[in-house]
């Protein structure tokens, strides 16, 4: 009985990393990065050792990393329009 008990434990967790593994993977394929990040640590916190899960989080960073330097890139570019428009209107 105890040995039945061990085994579905094991399975539930074996189910449980595949949902979270594919969870973030559908999310990461499109390029929705905090939630696959998010899923994805979920998994390495249930398999440590989860080669795959690491690497997409540092995927996921480098990425993210990029996105936030995409965004106040665009920002600066859209202050100093502003300000030059306001400078130069007549």
């Amino acid at each position: 009985m105890q040995h039945s008990t061990l085994e579905t434990t094991e399975a539930s967790s074996d189910r449980k990393l595949n949902e979270m593994m594919q969870q973030a993977d559908d999310f990461f394929k499109i390029e929705i990065l905090r939630p696959a990040k998010t899923y994805y640590e979920r998994a390495l916190a249930l398999d440590p050792k989860n080669s795959k899960a690491m690497h997409r989080i540092t995927e996921c960073n480098r990425m993210l990393a990029f996105e936030m330097k995409v965004i106040w890139s665009l920002l600066g570019l859209a202050v100093i329009l502003v300000g030059a428009y306001l400078l130069f209107r007549t």
